[in-house]
């Protein structure tokens, strides 16, 4: 089912119900963050596309360890049932699929600009 587009019960209206919405712009915040003390540091624009992949990564691993920590909380508190720990594990295997990925996607951007700024120290 779609979202009603009502002026009552709108797209906006409907992402301030949603309890994850500010965990998405806490980790989003950690990432702009990340990229404005690098430029402020003096990354320069050639290194912007490393910078973005970089921070991206970084934003949804930072928000990916808190779902873990309340998905492991909640498999414990869970129902002693089968289905209910399953239904558990999937969700777990899908954040640890989820960081899996961001965590290979940040390493060659990462290198890079930690090599920037290692040749800046020698410079």
């Amino acid at each position: 089912r779609g979202l009603p587009l009502s002026s009552e019960d709108s797209i906006s209206g409907h992402l301030e119900r949603t309890p994850e919405l500010e965990e998405a712009r806490l980790a989003g915040l950690m990432a702009h963050n990340f990229v404005i003390k690098l430029k402020e540091m003096g990354l320069p624009d050639e290194m912007d596309g490393p910078l973005s992949q970089m921070c991206t990564d970084l934003g949804h691993l930072w928000g990916a360890q808190g779902d873990l920590a309340r998905q492991m909380e909640a498999f414990l508190k869970s129902p002693s049932e089968w289905g209910a720990a399953g239904d558990c594990l999937v969700d777990l295997n899908a954040t640890i699929e989820h960081i899996a990925w961001h965590m290979k996607g940040v390493r060659e951007p990462m290198e890079r600009i930690t090599e920037w700024a290692y040749d800046q120290t020698e410079a």
